[in-house]
């Protein structure tokens, strides 16, 4: 049923192909991406599940006008 389908589209048989295309260009440029990546982002991204959302500085903010 499918295949009889899929058959009556007309150029149905370049679908595949373009899809591989786009996914092999954005596997490549993420992993041009990764590749690039500094030190200290890397750092900052492992840390973010980990974040509460608040800084020390966004912390000492707050509690100066506590007082």
């Amino acid at each position: 049923m499918y295949k009889d389908v899929l058959q009556s589209i007309a150029g149905v048989e370049r679908y595949p192909i373009v899809a591989l295309i786009l996914f092999l260009a954005a596997a490549v440029l993420i992993g041009i991406w990764v590749i690039r990546l500094r030190k200290d982002e890397i750092a900052h991204y492992s840390s973010l599940p980990l974040d509460d959302g608040t800084s020390a500085a966004t912390e000492r903010s707050h509690t100066v006008g506590r007082d």
